[in-house]
């Protein structure tokens, strides 16, 4: 059996396409930080955006020029500094209006980072704008949402770190949980399918080896490899962002690992054929991942919970566990039948 999991191993690591998945998860766990940045500027550029960028204001409109760097009197005026580059946003308000609405039109440069950059000042200078007319106007303010803590103080949610916050921990660190358990359950057909399509099945059973210790072979081979790249992705993450369970977490990933090379095990088992198992496979780990989406105690929302370090019931991590070896037992036996049959 010890001589089966170091070929299937050696197998392994010259399997192209899985040591390109298992490169890439290594890799976002490398860069989870710098992948974060990137996505926040696309979705929420404002949380992120930092510098210096000047903002011209033309037109008849006191109020809004007090916000402004540079003031015009002239639209064409403005926009020479702006084709020149002197300034790197302008706003146009022909003639300002106190007791109706003021359409403001806004100019941006077509170059990326600057355009986020002077359109994240630009709202922010709009947002003082309205509040200053509100108050001109006699118009109550208006200081947006009021979050308070368990004790009742009042709190301050910075938008940047929320919505890091929810990349990393709910989204990023299931997906790789799950992934790896994907990878697992497909190491384990391919292992399996191969012994089918090279015709080597009947002569490893034809050796001491049982069809248990066969099976048995193939799922720990996927195991170890899911266990070491659980580990060494969940490292990473420790350190690039901080988990406060990576333990947990670890054994979390193994255990899903487990139930997913257990669902490989008895369909390669039973339909002996690569391309087909991994058709059903690919089917069925699709409905498990959108599932595990549903509720918070499902695999994602668990890992999610273990990784921030929030309450949970000890039952919503024990389950998978449990689960995982139940399963990994009850496919073994089942998977021998398969053979046999």
């Amino acid at each position: 059996m010890k001589a089966m999991i170091r070929k299937d191993l050696r197998l392994i690591v010259r399997e192209r396409t899985i040591m390109s998945a298992i490169a890439i998860l290594i890799f976002i766990a490398s860069f989870t930080s710098v992948i974060t940045f990137g996505l926040l500027v696309l979705y929420k550029p404002d949380s992120v955006a930092t510098g210096s960028v000047k903002i011209g204001v033309a037109g008849n409109c006191p109020v809004l020029k007090s916000f402004a760097d540079e003031r015009y009197s002239e639209l064409e005026d403005a926009l020479n500094d702006f084709y020149a580059g002197k300034i790197d946003a302008v706003l146009y308000l022909p003639e300002e209006n106190y007791t109706s609405a003021n359409f403001v039109t806004v100019f941006l440069p077509k170059n990326e980072i600057t355009g986020i950059l002077a359109g994240t000042q630009v709202k922010e200078i709009l947002k003082e704008y309205q509040k200053a007319m509100r108050e001109k106007r006699g118009i109550p303010g208006d200081d947006g949402f009021r979050v308070y803590s368990l004790n009742g103080e009042k709190t301050e949610l910075r938008d940047g770190s929320s919505m890091t916050f929810r990349f990393i921990y709910a989204i990023l660190i299931p997906l790789l949980l799950i992934t790896t358990a994907i990878i697992a359950g497909g190491l384990v057909i391919d292992l399996i399918s191969e012994e089918y399509e090279t015709k080597t099945l009947d002569v490893v059973l034809s050796t001491p080896m049982s069809v248990t210790d066969f099976i048995s072979a193939k799922v720990f081979s996927a195991l170890i490899v899911s266990a070491v790249l659980s580990a060494v992705w969940v490292f990473l993450l420790h350190i690039n962002t901080g988990i406060f369970r990576p333990v947990l977490l670890l054994i979390l990933s193994v255990s899903f690992s487990m139930i997913f090379a257990s669902i490989g095990a008895i369909i390669s088992s039973g339909l002996k054929d690569r391309e087909r198992s991994q058709l059903i496979f690919s089917i069925l780990s699709v409905s498990i991942v959108t599932v595990s989406f549903t509720h918070p105690s499902m695999i994602s929302g668990v890992s999610a919970r273990i990784s921030a370090g929030s309450y949970m019931q000890p039952w919503e991590f024990l389950i998978y566990p449990v689960l995982g070896s139940v399963l990994m037992l009850i496919s073994i036996k089942f998977s021998e039948k398969l053979i046999k049959s």
